[in-house]
């Protein structure tokens, strides 16, 4: 049974044009101590962990590892409009 990769979604907290405080992405990596360092480098940065199976692109054509994805990047592209607003 495959081992699920950690990808670690760097954040960071901004005020927005209305005065709201939002969250960010501003980055992804792999590495936990990558993810950690940037966390300690401000009080406004932050991470957030996801896993994904390790042989994702042997099931790509699973269909729940398809809609499992396609959840996933509709997430990422809803907290980059959150973080654009």
């Amino acid at each position: 049974m495959p081992e699920p990769v950690h990808v670690f979604v760097l954040t960071k907290l901004v005020i927005d044009p209305n005065s709201t405080v939002v969250s960010k992405n501003v980055g992804v990596t792999f590495n936990i101590h990558d993810a950690e360092k940037y966390a300690a480098s401000d009080v406004a940065n932050g991470y957030e962990t996801f896993e994904v199976e390790s042989n994702w692109q042997e099931g790509a054509a699973t269909t729940d590892l398809v809609i499992a994805m396609r959840r996933f990047r509709e997430y990422v592209a809803e907290l980059q409009a959150e973080a654009l607003r």
